[in-house]
């Protein structure tokens, strides 16, 4: 079950938009967590999975403030 979630955090006299995604890891089945920036519109990086340490490629868009394509492959 993939859950997006968006969250406002302040910083003293500053607001900044966050968006929160949870996915399953590919290799080992946890349910991972992840708070993506909306101020980068389209990312693909490689990330350790934070259980299994094995690396997931993570890909997302953003449009509007709003996650509109994620992705979380393994990487071999």
């Amino acid at each position: 079950m993939v859950i997006r979630t968006i969250v406002m955090r302040q910083r003293p006299a500053v607001a900044y938009l966050v968006v929160e995604h949870s996915f399953i890891c590919p290799f080992c089945g946890a349910d991972i967590s992840m708070v993506l920036d909306p101020s980068v519109h389209r990312h693909t990086y490689v990330e350790d999975c934070e259980v299994c340490c094995n690396p997931l490629e993570i890909r997302y868009t953003i449009e509007d403030d709003a996650l509109v394509d994620f992705e979380a492959k393994s990487v071999e």
